[in-house]
């Protein structure tokens, strides 16, 4: 009885560790934790000067704090795509500014690869 238990405790204990696990793993973190996230992968992929990712930092926290009443509602319809595109639109012509014309291009190479990749995942669920 007690062996049952004590395994029952244990499997139920295994499930929380799990499910908060999972949790974890499906947060983006907040609108600054994702611009430096992206700041850091822009400069190391784009080798930005210091004042291009002092720019680019600055142009990342701003489209991440407009992104985020959109991720917040979690919602994947027709209005919610047109709105998360129009933002992604303002900002790559704000980037565009910025980069240089090889490191823009670069940067819309990455951003392809990385939508490539998504659909990939989507096709395999």
């Amino acid at each position: 009885m007690k062996n049952n238990l004590l395994t029952i405790a244990l499997s139920f204990s295994l499930l929380l560790v799990s499910i908060s696990s999972f949790a974890q793993q499906r947060q983006v973190g907040t609108p600054e934790e994702r611009a430096s996230r992206q700041t850091t992968r822009m400069k190391e992929a784009l080798n930005l000067s210091p004042d291009q990712e002092t720019a680019v930092a600055s142009i990342n926290l701003k489209y991440a704090k407009q992104a985020q009443p959109l991720l917040e509602t979690g919602s994947r319809n027709l209005k919610t795509a047109r709105e998360a595109r129009s933002i992604m639109k303002s900002k790559d012509d704000e980037l565009e500014k910025v980069l240089t014309k090889e490191q823009f291009k670069q940067y819309q190479d990455i951003k392809e690869e990385m939508r490539s990749a998504m659909k990939e995942r989507r096709r395999q669920r």
